[in-house]
């Protein structure tokens, strides 16, 4: 990430990550709640999300207060899934440290991530204003689909089908990644006191700009290098996610090539040279690249939606973070 952008996301993230810290003390009791959430809080992620949903506002000419308490509540609904989604994927590394459930065990890790879903609505009814309750029905919508794109993925493992089709991984990720941030970017416009027709265009702004950033995410855990990235490279493998990388590759390989990758991909637990040897194998396919390059064009179609919006230095900051997703490290 460029040290100007970087800034600028701290800048405009910094009343939400100060509510956060001051909300989630290590001495606060129970510490088996809060001790866990502000350890989670203390890795600082890249808080895209709230940073949208700020200058989404803002930038249809809106106030940073307007918005506030819903950039708060989508972070911290994004952070609860992080701690679950972890736990259900036996993720190790999450923001280059173990995850919570490494750390603690699962079942307090669990019980933070509960503590923290209820922490969202606490917040998210603090919105002010006539416009609040229609932004809860919208982040009540988002979550929901972000909960049923988790759930069609989850059943995918539970069943062991790996005949999944491009339409259906695209639908999961519309969901499980695509949904809140668009969401981010609606409700921020919405209750800046923009139109519909720009309330759908930052939506539709959103929602390519998070189906690319899971696709380019995809590729980051097969390509990517492991201390910038901070997970494990060949974490999407090991949990046996169906990316389009897999679905592509699965296509492209042929005979040999093509039975070992299925064999290795659809055991419950492979080794660190199984996992290269799949590595090996996707690279091979032109799978990873050609995400890539599908993950852009959908990125660039994201941001023709921006031509809503007025010339102003909120809207460089959208203009940037898309930049961002096609060009990040982790």
């Amino acid at each position: 990430m460029l040290p100007s952008l970087e800034k600028r996301l701290d800048e405009v993230n910094s009343p939400v990550r100060r509510k956060i810290l001051s909300r989630f003390s290590k001495n606060k009791w129970p510490r088996e709640v809060y001790g866990l959430l502000s350890d989670f809080f203390s890795r600082k992620g890249k808080s895209l999300r709230p940073v949208l949903c700020l200058e989404c506002c803002r930038a249809i000419g809106g106030r940073e207060q307007d918005a506030l308490q819903a950039a708060l509540a989508i972070e911290l609904f994004h952070n609860f899934t992080l701690i679950h989604d972890d736990i259900e994927d036996c993720s190790l590394m999450r923001r280059g440290k173990p995850c919570l459930h490494v750390e603690y065990g699962v079942p307090l890790a669990l019980n933070a991530g509960d503590g923290l879903f209820m922490t969202v609505w606490q917040e998210a009814m603090k919105m002010p204003g006539w416009r609040r309750e229609q932004a809860m029905r919208m982040l009540l919508s988002a979550f929901t689909k972000v909960l049923e794109g988790q759930a069609v993925e989850l059943g995918w493992y539970h069943n062991g089908k790996w005949d999944v089709g491009e339409r259906e991984y695209y639908n999961v990720v519309r969901g499980k990644t695509g949904a809140l941030i668009a969401a981010s970017c609606e409700v921020g416009a919405f209750l800046g006191g923009a139109d519909r027709r720009t309330c759908r265009a930052l939506s539709e702004f959103g929602m390519g700009l998070g189906v690319g950033f899971q696709m380019i995410d995809d590729v980051l855990n097969v390509i990517g290098n492991e201390r910038k990235y901070g997970k494990e490279i060949g974490g999407d493998l090991q949990e046996g996610k169906r990316t389009l990388i897999t679905i592509l590759a699965l296509r492209k390989l042929k005979g040999r090539e093509k039975r070992r990758l299925e064999l290795i991909l659809k055991k419950r637990v492979k080794s660190r040279r199984e996992l290269a040897e799949a590595i090996a194998l996707l690279r091979k396919s032109g799978a990873p690249k050609k995400v890539m390059g599908v993950a852009e064009r959908i990125v660039e179609l994201a941001v023709s939606k921006l031509s809503v919006l007025p010339e102003s230095s909120h809207k460089q900051t959208l203009l940037q973070l898309a930049q961002y997703v096609t060009e990040r490290q982790r």
